[in-house]
């Protein structure tokens, strides 16, 4: 979550996401699903969603949800599939950043559950919750961005918190066998990738955030990220770093002496990188990595486009696109 304002999050923040996962059912009919360590019960299957940020359509496309989406708020750049893309497109568009989001204009939508990334950092999504409720909208935080409250989802990966929330949304609305196929076709895709790269092992790497006007971030080893590289053999520099994403200085970075670079980056549609010769550009121009022997070698430069790190399927083909990378590094 949060480093740039597109709809989706980098940095760590407060946030709205997707069912957490099953919960114990409460009275006859009820459903509960636990949101980030809160329950939030419903009587019957919402029918009108508001998703929020780009994980949010493909968690509940993947769960056979996709029809209940009738608002998003966020970009329209990530690289969705051909199954999601018609639900965002169809579905009426509240905003292109979601970080703005207000109180009042969700409860416009008229949707009986939001579900999506963060809002702001500095919204208390507890209170936020009470007050939506009082309104007859839920509110429903993606798993992958519980750091609001760590423990209810601590010991799993981040592919098993997307998994969760699929299987949470699938029970939700009432598609759990699509969930649970979808879900199986996602876990063999990985295997798959795990077992093609495991012979690569050994290799380091540096996930970089890189922006046109800003400093250099990094990801540390609670990103979906690092989670990525250790299913195709890679070891992430900075995974001892007990944070999603930071700002390592300059030395930090040179000396972390990676093999490999990844150059992360956000294709906006308004940013001043939008492509992947862009990213290439930017960190080739950067004087203070110039100490970076990975930055002379194109093989070992690899730009990745950040929706393919976020807390969705789109993590899966992410994935995949990865490992073709660097099989030719």
């Amino acid at each position: 979550m949060g480093r740039f304002r597109s709809g989706v999050a980098v940095v760590v923040g407060v946030v709205l996401v997707a069912g957490c996962g099953a919960g114990p059912e409460r009275g006859t009919g009820s459903i509960v699903v636990d949101s980030c360590g809160r329950e939030v019960v419903f009587d019957t299957s919402p029918e009108r969603v508001l998703a929020i940020g780009s994980e949010a359509p493909g968690l509940l496309v993947a769960a056979g949800a996709g029809a209940a989406v009738t608002h998003y708020a966020g970009t329209l750049e990530a690289p969705f599939g051909a199954e999601v893309r018609p639900v965002v497109e169809r579905a009426e568009r509240v905003l292109e950043d979601s970080h703005d989001l207000s109180f009042e204009t969700i409860v416009g939508t008229g949707a009986d559950v939001a579900i999506g990334t963060d809002i702001s950092s500095a919204t208390d999504i507890n209170a936020l919750a009470d007050r939506l409720a009082q309104a007859g909208v839920q509110l429903l935080t993606v798993s992958g961005y519980c750091a609001v409250n760590a423990a209810s989802v601590e010991g799993l990966s981040e592919f098993e918190l997307i998994y969760r929330d699929i299987e949470a949304y699938g029970r939700l609305f009432g598609t759990e066998q699509v969930a649970a196929k979808a879900i199986e076709g996602l876990r063999e895709r990985v295997a798959a990738v795990e077992e093609r790269t495991a012979g690569r092992s050994g290799r380091s790497a540096i996930p970089l955030y890189v922006t046109a006007d800003g400093p250099l971030g990094a990801y540390g080893g609670q990103a979906l990220v690092s989670e990525q590289m250790r299913v195709l053999g890679l070891a992430n520099v900075f995974d001892d770093v007990q944070k999603r994403y930071f700002e390592p200085n300059s030395e930090e970075i040179v000396s972390s002496a990676p093999d490999l670079v990844f150059a992360m980056y956000v294709p906006t549609g308004s940013s001043a990188l939008e492509s992947e010769s862009d990213v290439v550009a930017e960190l080739r121009g950067r004087p203070e990595l110039a100490g970076l022997g990975a930055m002379a070698d194109d093989r070992a430069l690899l730009p990745l486009n950040y929706f393919y790190t976020s807390a969705s399927p789109l993590a899966v083909d992410g994935l995949e696109l990865l490992a073709d990378q660097i099989a030719g590094a």
